[in-house]
C-alpha cells in the first residue's frame, strides 16, 4: 500500500513511502497486517490484523477505528478467509469489499469453531527463535519436545467452516473515537446478508461477492451448495439488503461445478456476464460465457466450441464488446485473446467471436513481427470511459518464445508501444545454452478423447539417431482441471533434467485435465487419469524407437505424487521407478471442499473412497522403485498422508526411500534445492543417467 493513492478508481505511484502499521500495536512487537486495501475511491484505508478489521481515514491519520472485535486467531476470521476458503474457494486471500463511494464495507466472517484441528510438529531454528526447542540464549531446554502448531482442517463429511456475510456503514467515523489511538468498534450499523431461501437448512459456500454500479445500493453474491452441484447468483439491494436469487447454475449430470470468477455486471445492474459449463456435442461440456438479462429473464451464450474460456477480461458496454481469454479448438495448450459482441448489440455478427491473436492474421498484421513465436497470450483491457476517448489493451506474449508485451488501440488493434521485450536482453544468452527441443502432439485415448503430450528432447537428440536409446522421465499431475501441456515459455527442472542428463522429459494432459471432461472422474478418483498415463506411455514407447523401454521413470507433486504412486502399484511394469512428492494417500484425510466436489460425501460414496485409497495399493509397489518426500508442515496434503503411505509400504515389506522435511509446507521452498538434488540422485541411480 505504501506510495499509492487512489485516483478515479486507479492507483497512482508517488515517490514517497508511508510505512503502514496499527497505531495501537506495540512498537517492540509490531502487529502484522494480514490485508490492506483502499476504502473505495477515497483516501481511507481498510486494514486487517489478528482477524479483525480496522479503518484509517487517511494513510497519515493518527487514529485507527476498529470495526470488528470478534476475531480469534486460527478460529474466527473477519475480512480474510480461513485455510479452507483460501486453499480451495476464494481466488485471493481476502474477503473484504469496500463500496466504490467508500460509505460501506462488505466483508465475510468465517467461524472454524466446529472444524477439526490438524496438529503438526514445529522444530523452528536452532538459534532460539520462535518455535525453537531452545531458550532465547540458545541453550537447549532439557526434557522438552518441539512444540506443535495447528490449523483447522475440515475433512470429507466433517464440520465445515461457517460463513456469514456482513455489511458495515462507515460514513460517520467522527463519532467513534475513544481517545486511545483506536476507536470503538461498530455495532448498530452492521447488517447480515443471508443467502436466498433455497439454501435454508443446507450447508453452502460463499463463492464471491462484489458491488454493482458506482454507488452503494446493490450487492451481488454467489453461493454454492456444499455438494457443489448448485450455484446461485443473488442480488442484495438497499435499504433492507435482502438477497434474492437472480440466476442459478446446476452441474450437468455426472459432473460437478467449479468456483468461477465473480460475474461482471453492466453499470445499470440489469445484466451480467459469467463463466459456466455449456454443452458441446453429445455429452461433454466446456467453459463458456453466458449473458444474463434480469428483467427479461433471458440467457444468451456468447462463446461456443470445443475450447475453454479461461477469463473474461472486460465488458465494453458502450461498444457492446466482450473481451476474453480462451484456448483454441484442437490446440488446448494455446491461449488467445478473443472479442465478441454482446446480445444488446442488434448485430448478427455477434454470433461469431473474433480471435485477435490466432495465426497473427489480418487483425494484428501490423504487429506480426513482434509476436512471432507467440501462441500463448495474456491481456489486460481498459475500455474507453467516454465516447470521445480511446480504449486500450495490453497484450502479453507468454510463449513459447521469450516474453514481451505491447499496448494496442482497441479500435484498430494497432500497437502503439512496446512495454517490454525480453528478447533484447535474453535472446543471445539463451542461444548459447544447450536447451532441449520441445514437441507437442496428441495421442488417442478411449471414448474419442485425445491426450495432450509434450516432449522435451535433449540437445544430443537427432532425428537421424535411430538406434539411440534415451532414458525417459514423465511428469504427471492428473488433478481435475489441471494443465501441464501449454505453449508457455518456461525453463524449469524438466528443462534441466533433459539438458543435463540427456533425458526425454514428458508432460501429459489426460482425461480430467482442463478441457478434457469431468464425467470419467466423477466419484472415481484414481481410475482413468491413472490408466491414461499408462496408455500414453505404451503408445510413446511403441512409436518412438529412441525411447529406452528399460529406463522409464515417473514423478509428480501433490496430486501428481498420488498418481505416481498409483501407477507404480498398477502392476503394469511400464515404469522402473518414481518420485512422489507430498502425495495424497487417503482421501478421507484430504480437505472437504475438493474431495467432496469430486468424490461426494463419504456416506454417499464410501466405495469410491476405498478404491481411490493409495495405501490399499502399497503392497503392489515394487521394492526399490519409490522415493517418497513429504513436508511435515504441509497443509495442502498434510504429512499424515505420507506417514500413512509409508506405514502401509513398511507393513507390506516394500523397500523404499523416504525423506521428510521439518517445518516445510507443500512447496518445500526452504529445501527446494536439496529436494531436487535428492530426486536427481535417486533417478540417476535408477535410470543409469549420464550427466552431460
Amino acid at each position: 500500500m505504501a506510495g499509492l493513492t487512489p485516483c478515479h478508481g486507479a492507483l497512482t505511484l508517488y515517490h514517497h513511502h508511508t510505512p503502514l502499521r496499527l497505531h495501537a500495536s506495540s512498537k517492540v512487537q509490531q502487529t502484522r497486517l494480514q490485508h490492506a486495501t483502499w476504502l473505495g475511491n477515497t483516501t481511507g484505508l481498510v486494514m486487517i490484523s489478528e482477524n479483525d478489521i480496522y479503518l484509517r481515514i487517511a494513510p497519515s491519520a493518527m487514529e485507527d477505528t476498529q470495526l470488528t472485535d470478534t476475531g480469534v486467531p486460527g478460529i474466527i476470521y473477519n475480512g480474510v478467509p480461513d485455510w479452507l476458503y483460501q486453499e480451495e474457494v476464494l481466488p485471493r486471500p481476502e474477503a473484504t469489499w469496500p463500496s466504490p463511494d467508500g460509505t460501506h464495507i462488505l466483508f465475510a466472517s468465517f467461524n472454524d469453531t466446529k472444524v477439526t484441528a490438524l496438529e503438526f510438529p514445529w522444530f523452528g531454528t536452532q538459534s532460539g527463535q520462535e518455535g525453537s526447542a531452545s531458550t532465547p540464549l540458545g541453550a537447549p531446554r532439557r526434557g522438552s519436545f518441539p512444540p506443535s502448531r495447528s490449523v483447522r482442517y475440515p475433512t470429507p463429511g466433517s464440520a465445515n467452516p461457517e460463513v456469514d456475510l456482513w455489511l458495515l456503514e462507515v460514513n460517520n467515523t467522527n463519532n467513534w473515537t475513544n481517545g486511545n489511538g483506536t476507536s470503538s468498534p461498530l455495532g448498530s450499523t452492521k447488517t447480515k446478508l443471508k443467502p436466498p431461501p433455497v439454501l435454508d437448512g443446507q450447508e453452502y459456500y460463499l463463492i464471491s461477492a462484489g458491488w454493482v454500479g458506482g454507488d452503494a445500493s446493490q450487492i451481488a453474491v454467489v453461493w454454492m451448495t456444499r455438494s457443489q452441484n448448485l450455484s446461485l447468483v443473488s442480488a442484495c439491494r438497499a435499504p433492507l439488503w435482502e438477497c434474492e436469487e437472480t440466476h442459478s447454475e446446476r452441474a450437468p449430470e455426472g459432473q460437478w461445478l467449479d468456483a468461477q470468477p465473480h460475474p461482471i455486471f453492466a453499470p445499470d445492474g440489469d445484466s451480467f456476464l459469467l463463466l459456466a459449463a455449456v454443452q458441446e456435442g453429445d455429452k461433454e461440456h466446456f467453459t463458456h460465457i453466458k449473458h444474463v438479462t434480469l428483467t427479461q429473464q433471458r440467457i444468451a451464450v456468447l462463446s461456443h466450441g470445443r475450447y475453454e474460456v479461461s477469463e473474461i477480461l472486460a465488458w465494453d458496454t458502450k461498444a457492446h464488446l466482450v473481451y476474453y481469454l480462451g484456448t483454441r479448438e484442437r490446440r488446448p495448450g494455446q491461449k488467445h485473446l478473443y472479442v465478441v459482441r454482446d446480445p444488446i448489440a442488434d448485430d448478427p455478427r455477434r454470433l461469431e467471436p473474433l480471435c485477435v491473436t490466432c495465426d497473427l492474421g489480418e487483425v494484428l498484421w501490423s504487429s506480426r513481427f513482434y509476436y512471432t513465436n507467440c501462441t500463448h497470450f495474456g491481456a489486460s483491457v481498459s475500455p474507453a470511459m467516454t465516447d470521445d476517448t480511446q480504449g486500450y489493451y495490453v497484450l502479453y506474449c507468454e510463449g513459447p518464445g521469450l516474453p514481451l508485451a505491447g499496448v494496442h488501440m482497441m479500435s484498430s488493434h494497432k500497437m502503439i508501444r512496446v512495454l517490454y521485450d525480453t528478447r533484447i536482453q535474453r535472446a543471445d544468452k539463451l542461444s548459447q545454452l544447450a536447451l532441449p527441443t520441445r514437441r507437442s502432439f496428441e495421442v488417442p485415448l478411449p471414448q474419442g478423447w485425445k491426450a495432450q503430450v509434450q516432449l522435451l528432447l535433449p540437445p544430443s537428440w537427432r532425428e537421424e539417431l535411430r538406434d539411440a536409446a534415451f532414458p525417459v522421465l514423465v511428469e504427471v499431475n492428473g488433478r481435475p482441471g489441471s494443465e501441464a501441456v501449454t505453449d508457455k515459455f518456461r525453463i524449469d527442472w524438466g528443462t534441466y533434467m533433459s539438458s543435463h542428463n540427456d533425458v526425454v522429459y514428458v508432460r501429459l494432459d489426460v482425461r480430467g485435465a482442463r478441457g478434457q471432461g469431468k464425467r470419467d472422474l466423477f466419484r472415481k478418483i484414481g481410475g482413468v487419469e491413472v490408466q491414461d498415463q499408462l496408455t500414453v506411455l505404451r503408445h510413446l514407447l511403441k512409436t518412438h524407437k529412441y525411447l529406452d523401454v528399460t529406463r522409464v521413470g515417473v514423478w509428480g507433486w501433490g496430486y501428481g505424487g498420488y498418481v505416481t504412486a498409483m501407477v507404480l502399484g498398477s502392476q503394469e511394469n511400464v515404469f522402473k521407478c518414481g518420485v512422489a512428492v507430498n502425495p495424497i494417500a487417503d482421501w478421507l484425510f484430504y480437505n472437504s471442499a475438493f474431495t467432496e466436489r469430486v468424490l461426494g460425501a463419504p456416506a454417499e460414496n464410501y466405495k469410491g473412497y476405498v478404491e481411490a485409497d493409495l495405501t490399499q495399493r502399497a503392497r503392489l509397489v515394487p521394492s526399490h522403485s519409490l522415493y517418497l518426500l513429504h513436508g511435515l508442515a504441509d497443509l495442502t496434503a498434510p504429512y499424515t498422508h505420507g506417514v500413512a503411505f509409508a506405514k502401509a509400504l513398511s507393513e507390506a515389506g516394500v523397500i523404499f526411500r523416504y525423506q521428510s522435511y521439518a517445518d516445510e509446507d507443500h512447496a518445500l521452498a526452504g529445501v527446494l534445492e536439496h529436494a531436487y538434488r535428492s530426486m536427481e540422485d535417486f533417478l540417476a541411480e535408477c535410470l543409469a543417467l549420464d550427466a552431460s
